[in-house]
């Protein structure tokens, strides 16, 4: 009779404190992509703000060590014709002469009122809410998220996770064949 030898697999997770930091890097990602994307979403839409149309007069050529930015500058006015701002600008290059439809914030930033901005924005946002719930939790307990966990909710929080995620690979997609096609 041959003999064999049985051996358990044992797998160990990474030490807490790797979990936990990298559960902070995460969380402080979310925050920052949230901070960004949350407060441009009501603006993208048209919802909140000053709408008006902007006029394009330039361009502006920005540099960095990552290369350059162009951006559209010209003449706001609101709809109602209140509010005049020659000094207004915005990210995307338009051409000039070319009126594009924008949302004034009370910051004075200007936000290009777009179902595919919007859509932008809200893929921004998705993935933001996809780092803190995965941040969160692991810079509490110390532990990967995991659907084999052996908590109650991990399994609940796990689909969220990707929901998440899931929507913000779609809102991206979507947000690529909108302005592709308008």
């Amino acid at each position: 009779m041959k003999r064999t030898a049985v051996r358990a697999s044992v797998r160990i997770g990474p030490p807490k404190g790797q979990v936990r930091f990298g559960g902070a890097s995460l969380l402080l990602m979310g925050l920052l992509i949230g901070g960004f994307c949350v407060p441009a979403l009501p603006f993208a839409s048209g919802l909140a703000g000053t709408r008006g149309t902007l006029t394009v007069e330039s361009h502006r050529v920005s540099y960095s060590s990552k290369g350059s930015t162009t951006s559209s500058e010209g003449t706001f006015r609101s709809d109602d014709g209140k509010i005049t701002d020659h000094r207004a600008e915005v990210d995307p290059n338009f051409a000039l002469l070319r009126r594009v439809p924008v949302s004034r914030a009370p910051w004075a930033s200007y936000y290009v009122v777009h179902p595919a901005r919007f859509l932008g924005w809200l893929a921004g946002s998705c993935l933001a809410v996809c780092f803190l719930l995965l941040g969160g939790p692991a810079l509490v307990s110390g532990r990967r998220l995991s659907r084999d966990a052996p908590t109650p909710g991990a399994n609940r929080l796990y689909r969220i996770v990707a929901g998440a995620f899931y929507g913000a690979v779609g809102c991206s997609v979507l947000a690529l064949v909108v302005d592709l096609v308008t």
